[in-house]
């Protein structure tokens, strides 16, 4: 059995570094062996950590909520057993309604602290200073650091670096006792963790605490843990949190990015991580099948790549008919396209049937629609719609008889079958 000592490593994190000491001055090497601190575990060989392993006994599945509610402070350590399928890593996190804790996750040596959460559409975001952020972790990227979010970040933002901690007693300021997860628990190891919230580590909710969401891209399938940390500073807290198994992100069709919201055909494949609702396990996902205001949207199903990660915002119109607003990887906007976007030439059609080519080819008579296509008549893969703007409601038949009098440039009267979103999949002409 493991006995609990003192060390000191050279890394970030006990998974990153390179050697283990017994001395803060990095100066006397521990001796060579097996090392594990918060489910991770590490052999020391000639004074070199190899890789870092999951504790077998310690790793939770993933696809789990854990809630976690104290009158003490802590910095809490676990691993999840992510498994060896590729895809998207994401987590859910609410921290409760007063007092703001921190997370990061580290991937395969990859530290993740970025967050958003519904409805951020990059004003309703602030850091400790007030300053509003497109995503929590704004400032906060490349730190090392926990990205600290809930309702109120003023109350933690402060050093904590009293060592002199009575057991049993917590006292503003006082250095966070180290837990790790083990079995069903989190259990105290016995150790301290002194550490310093500033403005950049936050990234509140202007009002309330929504729950906030994190992508961690699972590209490979090895390594198979992850580690996530929760850093509670303050003297009583609350958190949930859930991380799923790795999955494809949903998908959804748009144009490539353009600097004005005229509307345009989709031509591009991207994706979106979906975000949720909820104050405890398990969150409520949302059900949206475009990107709404909040979301993180990426060039990639592993959600690896965010889209346009950059400060000037670029949108992307999906469907021919929404505008979607992107600055820093979150959709920060959606609102109808306009201007380009008018439906082409008029066209006269009459509800299908049921039955197509049976002989009714007269002159097409009916409701006047539109299409969205470059050429005069509506052709495959063609959009109908009720009014000459993409806003416009799509037309619900299944099929068009007639798609005059444009059909006088070709001498046929054409019938049309279209899928639920109203494109057009087949045109037939009649007999």
């Amino acid at each position: 059995m493991g006995v609990l000592g003192t060390y000191c490593f050279d890394g970030l994190n006990f998974s990153q570094a390179s050697s283990l000491y017994t001395d803060s001055t990095l100066s006397v090497l521990a001796a060579d062996g097996f090392y594990s601190q918060g489910g991770v575990v590490r052999q020391q060989s000639n004074g070199v950590l190899l890789a870092a392993q999951a504790c077998g006994n310690c790793s939770v599945p993933c696809g789990n909520g854990i809630s976690v509610s104290l009158s003490q402070n802590g910095f809490f350590d676990i691993n999840f057993d992510v498994g060896n399928t590729l895809g998207a890593v994401v987590a859910y996190f609410y921290m409760g309604g007063s007092i703001a804790d921190g997370v990061i996750a580290n991937f395969n040596s990859v530290n993740y602290n970025r967050l958003t959460a519904q409805g951020n559409d990059g004003t309703t975001l602030v850091d400790g200073s007030g300053t509003a952020v497109d995503y929590s972790g704004i400032g906060n990227q490349g730190t090392g650091d926990p990205t600290y979010v809930g309702s109120d970040t003023a109350n933690i933002i402060r050093a904590y670096t009293n060592t002199s901690v009575t057991p049993g007693v917590c006292n503003t300021g006082d250095a966070p006792e180290n837990y790790s997860y083990a079995g069903s628990s989190y259990v105290a190891q016995g150790t301290l963790n002194p550490l310093t919230v500033t403005n950049t580590m936050c990234g509140r909710a202007l009002s309330g605490s929504p729950v906030f969401t994190m992508v961690i891209p699972k590209t490979s399938a090895s390594p198979t843990f992850l580690n996530l940390k929760i850093s509670a500073p303050a003297c009583g807290t609350f958190f949930a949190y859930e991380l799923d198994c790795p999955a494809g992100l949903s998908s959804f069709g748009s144009s490539v990015a353009q600097s004005t919201t005229a509307c345009a055909v989709n031509t591009q494949t991207y994706y979106f991580a979906k975000n949720a609702t909820g104050t405890n396990v398990p969150f409520t996902v949302d059900t949206n099948t475009i990107p709404n205001v909040g979301n993180f949207v990426f060039t990639d199903a592993n959600g690896a790549t965010y889209l346009n990660d950059t400060a000037t915002i670029q949108y992307y119109i999906t469907g021919n008919t929404t505008a979607i607003g992107v600055r820093n990887g979150v959709v920060v906007s959606s609102a109808a396209c306009a201007g380009g976007g008018t439906n082409n030439s008029p066209f006269f059609a009459t509800a299908g049937t049921t039955t197509l080519n049976d002989g009714t080819c007269g002159n097409a008579t009916g409701s006047l629609l539109y299409h969205d296509g470059t050429g005069t008549l509506p052709q495959v893969g063609d959009t109908i719609y009720a009014g000459s703007t993409t806003g416009s409601q799509t037309v619900s038949w299944s099929n068009y008889r007639g798609m005059g009098p444009a059909d006088v440039a070709d001498g046929v009267v054409d019938t049309a079958i279209v899928n639920s979103s109203g494109v057009i999949q087949t045109i037939y002409s009649c007999p």
